[in-house]
């Protein structure tokens, strides 16, 4: 089969165009066609009755055999569909073949003289089935796979074509021939019928690539009915002697040959659409209503078998159109309903949140307000796990059908993913506070239990809602803050909060789209704050944060932006840079002899990275810093992760010989238990921990026990938050051996950092005072 177009190498088509449209190939196709057209407008002036004879034999012949050259031209030197545009130039020069040995032996020959069939005759003929076969590969080559509707579209127009073609002229024609001998009367009728199946075949080809507005094919379709009216009026004038040599059928002739060799010669860059939607139905009806007209003329009129046989094949073949589209409209409705709604909850999907919240948005009636509700059906996960996946389904199912009762029916319910669904409602008049209440009467209708195992299980609901225009007036911002709100209520175990955009918490969320860009314009600085000796308040390393300079936010610190980098997931990437920058400066300190360690933050989803232990031992080992001045600070919620997999990714920092110390430890309620399990070196004790016992005695002797049981272990302990002199020493009393805050001393930039170094003694220095 021919290659279609849009399979071939790009650079192989260039060239093929790049034959097509040079300047030596475009002249001689325009004029090749001038001389065509020439000819044929003199066949429409009498001339005085004084033709000059050259115009019907050299002239004629020249441009006769110039278009049959420009025909062969096409597949000669052009790659792309070649073998269908052989046949096709192929019929043209058969036909030109037929007619310069009609010329060379019949001119002068009185036409009853002529023997029918002769030569010529296999000549003609033989355009027939080889444009045929070109027509179809051709379209075979444009289009690779052909709908149901598209050939029956064919079928339709083609037969309808066919059968007026047939009331008009085969009844006359068959007529005229009874008389003659039946190699004669074969012969004529291989006319009429080799004209009907070329319309036919044209009409359906163009059909097939659903009446592209493409030159090449309205060429090809007006060259085979220009040669269908001039064979039909060619036959009729031999019936009542009327033909004579240079009469328009002649001109007729060679407009169809020319337009057929244009037809491939044509270049064209531009790609042709489709004609779609009622455009494309419009051509199918029309052909069938002059069927149609042709069933009811043969009611008056006597015509051929033939004509009535196609006029209902056509009627037929529409019917099944009719039929079959009305299948697809149904089909394509189910597809599309299908497309927009969930599966497992029976709701609408995301699709059909981003198609009704802008309209809803830019609809909505002055005063009212737009709540988006996010409702997540908590501990869905472990309901999965433990009672299987298809009981989280039948939960699902069971609280979209209670939405789907309890909204009405202009509210849009829709799964976002996973245990999330959001609503949409207009409210015409209502306050935040009369929403958080209404919310909160439709979670307890949706939280009833649900027979989903061996008992029902009891469903508990959060949800987040935001209001527009109050919050947001855009559909993806609507959309962020509900789920920051759905997010607080998750964290503070609430069932329904509002958004509040004065929230802290929240603020970063704004800065994501930010974040993103902050990677490629440089916006990340880190800075040092100093780690001391409390018994001797000399420095013994510098912590590294990661800070990040906003344009218009100022200074983002450490804690928001790694919960920010989180969201993005930028965290792999930016503790890398945060380690990479604070052992290059770690390795400048040690080459001016300051002996001092670094440590920097990782977090929790970093211990669990499999690739960071290999990451930093190869970092450290180029910089040639010994592994033990790295300190990676773990946060406190590395406790609540499996204790193996934990102490397992922790293992492999420890084999490289860096040191670890869980920080923040306090902030929430510990596990002392869990802390004999965990391979660290050192514990930072969280402010928040540490801050009370200045004042209270008791809290002293929960901090003084915790040093205790980490030395008990071997592990250091570092005091966060040294802020005072009184702090430093009720620090120093617990035991602790370092300390962190103010009174160490502040964040330094890398700016800052040489003047404080420079005020400390190098280790070669401090070894000398010793001595």
């Amino acid at each position: 089969m021919t290659r279609s177009h849009a399979a071939e190498p790009a650079a192989e088509v260039e060239v093929d165009l790049a034959v097509l449209g040079s300047p030596l190939f475009r002249a001689a196709r325009a004029t090749i066609a001038s001389l065509g057209v020439l000819y044929a407008l003199t066949t429409l002036f009498p001339m005085g009755g004084q033709r000059p004879a050259l115009l019907d034999t050299w002239f004629y012949l020249i441009v006769l055999i110039a278009t049959a050259l420009l025909a062969l031209a096409r597949p000669l030197l052009v790659r792309r569909n070649r073998v269908a545009w052989l046949f096709v130039g192929g019929g043209v020069a058969s036909w030109a073949a037929g007619d310069v040995y009609w010329q060379a032996s019949f001119t002068d020959v009185d036409a009853n003289a002529i023997p029918v069939p002769s030569p010529a005759d296999v000549f003609y003929v033989g355009l027939y089935p080889l444009a045929y076969i070109g027509f179809i590969l051709l379209a075979r080559a444009s289009v690779r796979r052909l709908p149901a509707s598209v050939w029956l579209d064919g079928v339709v127009t083609s037969l309808a074509a066919g059968a007026m073609f047939s009331a008009f002229t085969l009844n006359d024609l068959l007529d005229a021939d009874e008389s003659k001998p039946l190699a004669a009367i074969v012969t004529n009728l291989a006319y009429p019928i080799g004209d009907l199946i070329l319309m036919v075949v044209a009409v359906a080809a163009l059909a097939m690539v659903r009446w592209r507005n493409d030159p090449v094919w309205w060429l090809a379709a007006l060259g085979a009915a220009a040669f269908t009216a001039a064979d039909t009026a060619y036959l009729f004038g031999l019936s009542d002697n009327t033909y004579t040599d240079g009469s328009w059928p002649d001109g007729t002739w060679m407009i169809g040959l020319t337009l057929m060799a244009l037809a491939g010669s044509v270049h064209r860059r531009r790609s042709i659409d489709e004609v779609r939607g009622f455009a494309a139905l419009l051509v199918p009806i029309l052909f069938s209503l002059c069927a149609l007209g042709v069933l009811i003329v043969g009611t008056f009129v006597h015509l051929h078998p033939l004509t009535i046989v196609m006029a209902s094949g056509c009627l037929l073949a529409a019917g099944i159109r009719t039929a079959l589209t009305f299948e697809q409209t149904r089909e394509l409705t189910r597809t599309r309903r299908e497309a927009a709604t969930d599966e497992i909850s029976g709701l609408g999907n995301r699709r059909v949140l981003d198609s009704a919240l802008p309209s809803m948005l830019a609809s909505l009636p002055r005063g009212a307000v737009l709540p988006m509700t996010i409702v997540s059906v908590d501990h869905l996960h472990e309901m999965n796990r433990i009672l299987g996946y298809t009981a989280g389904d039948m939960i699902l199912n069971a609280v979209g059908t209670r939405l789907q009762q309890a909204l009405p029916p202009e509210a849009v319910a829709v799964r976002l993913g996973g245990a999330e669904i959001a609503i949409l409602r207009t409210v015409s008049a209502g306050t935040a506070d009369s929403i958080a209440r209404d919310t909160e009467v439709l979670l307890r209708s949706l939280a009833a239990p649900v027979p989903a195992g061996p008992v029902p299980v009891q469903l508990e609901l959060s949800a987040g809602v935001a209001l527009a225009p109050m919050h947001a007036t855009a559909s993806a911002e609507l959309i962020r803050c509900a789920a920051d709100a759905l997010h607080e209520a998750k964290a503070s175990r609430s069932e329904v909060e509002i958004y509040d955009p004065g929230h802290r918490g929240d603020v970063g969320s704004h800065l994501l789209p930010d974040l993103l860009r902050a990677v490629e314009q440089e916006q990340f600085f880190v800075y040092y704050q100093p780690k001391v000796d409390l018994s001797t308040r000399r420095p013994v390393a510098l912590e590294a944060l990661l800070r990040w300079r906003h344009p218009v936010h100022g200074w983002i610190e450490p804690e928001v932006l790694q919960r920010l980098a989180m969201q993005v997931g930028l965290t792999r990437q930016l503790t890398r840079f945060l380690l990479r920058s604070a052992l290059e400066s770690c390795a400048n300190w040690r080459r001016q002899g300051y002996e001092l360690g670094v440590a920097a933050d990782i977090c929790a989803a970093d211990v669990l990275d499999s690739r960071l232990p290999y990451d930093v031992a190869k970092m450290v080992n180029k910089l040639v810093v010994p592994p033990a001045a790295l300190t990676l600070e773990i946060a406190e919620e590395v406790m609540l992760i499996d204790a193996r997999r934990t102490a397992t990714a922790l293992g492999q920092f420890r084999h490289f010989g860096v040191r670890l110390a869980l920080d923040h430890y306090g902030r929430s309620a510990p596990s002392l238990a869990r802390l004999r399990g965990m391979p660290v070196d050192e514990l930072k004790l969280d402010p928040a921990f540490v801050a009370p016992m200045a004042n209270s005695p008791q809290d002293a002797v929960v901090v003084r026990s915790t040093v205790e049981l980490a030395r008990s272990l071997g592990i250091t302990v570092v005091a966060e938050g040294v802020d005072s002199r009184e702090m430093a020493d009720a620090a120093t009393l617990s035991g602790c051996a370092g300390g962190q805050g103010r009174v160490p001393g502040e964040p330094l930039s890398v700016e800052a950092l040489p003047a404080w170094l420079s005020s400390l003694h190098p280790a070669a220095d401090r070894r000398r005072e010793r001595v």
